[in-house]
């Protein structure tokens, strides 16, 4: 009984520590005095979130974050290495041309990292590799963490069918919440918050002719 409440207090303080994080990258990224403090200050933002997300996971999953500290911080760095795509976009390694793009470069489409979790899953299957499939679920939280953060400003995209209205702000920090309560709650959320935006955005393309 003890050790399961300090696995719950343990899941508020990892998810309170999201939401802090968020709000303080967040007010970062705005009051930036330079592109290229902002666009550094956006990055490591996105890399503690993407880090303290699978610690999360990993408390859900009942498993000690001492002994599977190194896949948190595979986390950390894949979430911040997804914004080199900027930079391939470009053809540039200049922030300023990094960050004036004029649409959305490859990795920050949420089909990616979908279909490589399925991929990833498949092969985990057939070729009885479960590593594989731990793996994926890493993959995924790295880059849902990071999209899900990037769409409270721009929406989620998902290529070729397009991009959905931006998350609310408020939904985005209830999602962490509600996944502090359990992957269910916070999966059935997530659903319902893409369900939402995306009729939004349907039904805007159907007035608009």
């Amino acid at each position: 009984m003890i050790f399961g409440k300090k696995e719950v207090f343990m899941r508020l303080v990892l998810t309170v520590a999201i939401s802090i994080c968020s709000i303080i990258g967040d007010q970062g990224l705005k009051n930036g005095k330079s592109t290229v403090s902002r666009a550094i200050f956006d990055n490591i933002t996105h890399a503690i979130v993407g880090g303290l997300t699978w610690a999360v996971i990993l408390n859900l999953s009942k498993k000690s974050l001492t002994q599977y500290f190194p896949s948190i911080v595979c986390c950390f760095l894949l979430s911040s290495f997804i914004d080199v795509d900027h930079f391939i976009a470009a053809w540039s390694w200049k922030i300023n041309d990094a960050t004036h793009l004029e649409k959305r470069p490859f990795l920050h489409c949420t089909t990616v990292p979908i279909v490589l979790w399925f991929l990833m899953n498949f092969y985990s299957n057939v070729f009885n590799y479960p590593k594989l499939s731990y793996y994926s679920w890493i993959v995924l939280a790295s880059f849902l963490s990071h999209h899900i953060r990037d769409g409270t400003r721009r929406g989620l995209w998902f290529c070729p069918i397009g991009s959905t209205q931006p998350i609310p702000y408020y939904l985005y920090l209830m999602l962490y919440f509600a996944i502090a309560g359990g992957v269910i709650a916070g999966f059935l959320l997530l659903l319902f918050i893409l369900v939402c935006i995306l009729f939004v955005k349907l039904n805007r393309l159907a007035v608009d002719g």
